[in-house]
């Protein structure tokens, strides 16, 4: 439990203002206008000294769906409400968050600002505070941030679309949500992000038109905040996206800042990982359990644990000049991830009949589901103990449609057909990972001993049959190259040489579209 302190609140700033706090280097702002409650809206400042933890820069904006400045209070007690809520004045039913929501939005605050940019990329760096967490998680009640360009919405989103706001919470990506159920931060939020980024495409030259706001979500009940850091609206630096795939328990070099956009004169440097300020030589270890160190060429040394999952961690970058004044920072995120692969034992249809997935060699020819029999170009094995969320995932018997019982990788992806998921997905045919099919009866883990994974490779993704199962063969990430230990890269690149080493791009699409877990939960909901 902490205090509660206040932050300084401009509740009269004008539109103007507020734009021009927000709105940084190599972006002019020609005009901007305020739709919501007077008291919704606000400059605050003092930041770094009494919620540093909490807020994404010392000054900038807040957005409120309640009052702002009841993001803190002045108490000897932070957190003293438990359900800070006001029923404003703001917009109800604003055709743009009903669609982005779903359903009918309350006491909406946005900003809509015209502006010209001198490059095409632009960042944004906010937090995202609610009194939704953590009852209402995973609800319909979650309220809703919305940024459209030009007219055109921009989900909000880790690593590359991956992961929507709405999924981060005390249950998912726990690596960037805060939990204040405690008291332990500075403010009466119940919960709220780490500071995360949103990277925008914008015209180069001439004007553009952004609308940034949030909203309640299917009542008026239970106040959320948007926190925008000053000057962080800007195109000179954009820290992108990292992806790598690991194993378990390994250690590996990640190059964050090579792939990031520094349009200054200064040089970059790594500040902070996932909220933490950092110097080289320091290490992090996250919420997950994985560590990352920043090593003094500005690279991270990522060590995975026993783990078998996906997560994502953010890292803070700024550019500095000779003499040491910061010329501007951004926010980016690296997402972990680990390899799907079958279950020795495993018999895979070929030409040949059925086949033990051990036993095959490349050049064996195996039936597609796509493609009919195509050859087997690379199969890569490793033993591990089956503990935790390395154990395999046992599918009984027609648990899926008609085939035998095998088991997999929890993140191996089955094809699941369902016509709903052509509404929702464009599909009626989708791959969801193992572990989250696990109904504990027909599907479900299996611990105790030692298992062997197997990895099969092919010309493109396919869709192959194991025990009768529609899954997937092995589909190369976007950051092969980099991220797998020397002698698979090595051996994967001369098998395929169309790979790019410095992008990890030429393998092809996947197969069919890969649900995540929160789309493969609602999948699973309206299905049922």
């Amino acid at each position: 439990m902490v205090a509660g302190v206040e932050l300084t609140y401009d509740t009269n700033a004008t539109a103007m203002q507020m734009a021009n706090s927000i709105f940084g280097n190599g972006v002019t702002v020609t005009g901007a206008s305020y739709s919501g409650s007077n008291y919704s809206s606000a400059i605050y400042s003092n930041g770094d000294a009494v919620a540093g933890n909490v807020t994404p820069g010392d000054t900038g904006v807040i957005l409120s769906t309640g009052q702002a400045n009841r993001f803190t209070n002045n108490s000897s007690q932070s957190n003293l409400n438990t359900n800070t809520s006001r029923n404003t004045g703001g917009d109800n039913n604003d055709a743009d968050f009903n669609a982005i929501a779903g359903t009918s939005t309350y006491d909406a605050s946005f900003m809509v600002v015209d502006f010209i940019p001198t490059d095409s990329v632009m960042t944004m760096q906010f937090v995202f505070g609610s009194e939704e967490y953590p009852e209402y998680t995973n609800s319909v009640y979650n309220d809703a941030v919305g940024v459209w360009i030009n007219g055109t919405h921009v989900p909000l989103s880790v690593a590359n679309g991956g992961t929507p706001l709405e999924a981060i919470n005390q249950s998912n990506n726990i690596n960037l949500y805060n939990d204040n159920t405690s008291d332990q931060f500075n403010t009466e939020m119940d919960g709220f992000t780490v500071t995360m980024t949103l990277t925008i495409p914008v015209n180069v030259g001439t004007t553009n038109t952004i609308k940034i706001g949030i909203a309640d979500v299917s009542d008026s009940s239970y106040d959320s905040n948007l926190l925008i850091a000053a000057n962080s609206m800007q195109t000179s630096i954009v820290a992108l996206d990292d992806q790598v795939t690991m194993q378990d328990s390994v250690t590996k070099n990640v190059d964050v800042l090579d792939n990031d956009i520094n349009n200054t004169t200064g040089s970059l440097t790594v500040t902070h990982i996932n909220g933490n300020p950092v110097v080289a030589g320091q290490t992090i270890t996250l919420p997950t359990g994985q560590t990352v160190k920043l090593l003094a060429d500005g690279t991270f040394d990522i060590t995975t644990d026993s783990d078998f999952e996906t997560t994502s961690f953010a890292y803070e970058i700024e550019a500095t000049d000779g003499s040491g004044n910061v010329l501007g920072t951004d926010v980016g995120f690296v997402t972990v991830e680990t390899i799907p692969c079958f279950v020795a034992g495993t018999m895979i249809d070929t030409v040949d009949g059925p086949r033990a997935v051990e036993g095959l060699t490349a050049g064996d020819m195996v039936m597609t589901r796509d493609d009919g029999p195509q050859p087997l170009r690379w199969i890569g094995r490793r033993a591990m103990p089956a503990i935790g969320k390395m154990a395999p995932i046992r599918i009984r018997a027609n648990a899926l449609g008609e085939h035998g019982e095998l088991m997999v990788s929890p993140l191996h992806r089955v094809m699941v057909k369902d016509a709903l998921a052509e509404l929702m997905f464009g599909n009626t045919e989708v791959l969801i990972a193992a572990k989250d099919l696990v109904n504990d009866r027909s599907i479900r883990a299996v611990e105790g001993g030692d298992v062997e994974y197997v990895h099969l490779m092919f010309d493109q993704h396919q869709v192959i049959y194991s025990e009768g199962l529609a899954t997937e063969s092995f589909l190369p990430g976007p950051q092969t190259t980099k991220s797998f230990e020397a002698e698979i890269v090595e051996e994967i690149c001369t098998i395929f040489p169309e790979l790019d080493l410095a992008t990890g791009e030429g393998y092809g699409p996947a197969a069919r579209p890969m649900l995540k877990r929160y789309e493969a939960e609602a999948l699973r909901k309206r299905v049922a």
